[in-house]
This record gives structure tokens, sequence and C-alpha cells, in this order.
């Protein structure tokens, strides 16, 4: 039994970042989930500020849309397909926090960009 339970380890030691961030029940250090949440709200942003500056919507429902989502979808992703319980790293918001300000530039540039340059 302990071979088994060392062949596991050694093949988690193998994986990369983003092979685990494919794969369920995986075990997460702290900085690789911040890691794979950082990017996950990068190209959550690109996506919708994208998609918000194509269609031409503005004002303040885009900001809300865009800050439920950026905690939400994350969230539901690493609960939900990678089985990680955000309470053992500290919270949703301690996972997500170096991502949020990064993302909200992300979003109004590429909402704002993409705008400007279709409906402008």
């Amino acid at each position: 039994m302990p071979a088994n339970n060392n062949n596991n380890v050694q093949r988690e030691q193998q994986l990369g970042l983003w092979e685990k961030a494919f794969m369920r029940d995986q075990s997460w250090r702290k900085d690789e989930l911040r890691t794979v949440a950082f990017w996950a709200v990068a190209t959550f942003s690109v996506v919708l500020g994208s998609f918000f500056g194509l269609v031409g919507l503005r004002g303040l429902p885009c900001f809300v849309a865009f800050f439920a989502g950026t905690v939400g979808v994350p969230s539901i992703y690493w609960t939900s397909f990678l089985g990680v319980n955000d309470e053992d790293f500290g919270g949703k918001m301690e996972i997500l926090g170096d991502s949020m300000g990064t993302g909200a530039a992300i979003f109004m540039l590429s909402w704002i960009g993409l705008f400007t340059a279709i409906h402008g």
C-alpha cells in the first residue's frame, strides 16, 4: 500500500500547474491555486470585456456583472470542477485578492477599446 501512495505523490510532483488546472482531485498549494485563479480571472475579464464592447453595452450594470462574475466564475471552477474547499485557503477573497485589480484593468481596456473601435 505505501508503494501505491508513493506513486501518487510522484505523479502529482510531475504534473505541471496547467495540467493540474484541468484535472480533478489534485492536491493544491495556496500559491498554485492563486496563480490559476489569477489567469482564470484574466481570461474571464478579456472575454466579458470583449463581449460588452462588441455588443455596445455601457454603464453600471456592466461593472456589476463584471465584479459578480469575477468572484462567481472562478469560485465555481475551483469548488465544482477542481473540488477545492476555498475555506482551506482562507476564503474566496484571499485566493482572488491579487487578481481583482488586474482583472478590472484588463476588463476596462478590452471593453473600452472594442466599444470605441466599433461604436465610437
